[in-house]
């Protein structure tokens, strides 16, 4: 089964560590026929956005998603940020999710633990 995508004039897309700007003046239909890694622009974080320890978490499991040749590095500056971020707050919601986190990327589930991430980061800043 096909993933099919909607790629808006002039958005980046991630897939398989290749970034794909559309350069048309028009959206970019296409269909993914095949496993891959794929990330749209908006939900890419870069190192200048860091502005959380969770936020060093969600840039660690980012890169370990769409870097897979450099899995090894990249995991090991997530054990760093993850125990950071955890040690670093007392608030049980958000040790939760770290440690839930955790576990999705033991499993190497990386999609499901950037939109854990995401949702967690999208509800601190709606407080």
């Amino acid at each position: 089964m096909s993933l099919k995508f909607r790629i808006p004039a002039g958005e980046k897309i991630i897939v398989n560590g290749a970034v794909i700007t559309n350069t048309s003046s028009k959206a970019m239909h296409f269909s993914l026929e095949n496993d891959a890694s794929i990330m749209r622009e908006r939900d890419i974080m870069l190192p200048n956005q860091i502005k959380t320890p969770l936020h060093n978490v969600y840039m660690q499991v980012q890169m370990m998603y769409i870097e897979p040749e450099n899995h090894a590095d990249h995991y090991k500056s997530f054990q760093e940020a993850a125990q950071f971020a955890f040690l670093g707050t007392d608030d049980v919601p958000e040790r939760d999710i770290i440690f839930e986190v955790v576990g999705l990327i033991g499993e190497k589930n990386f999609y499901n633990a950037l939109k854990l991430l995401q949702k967690s980061m999208k509800a601190d800043t709606a407080v």
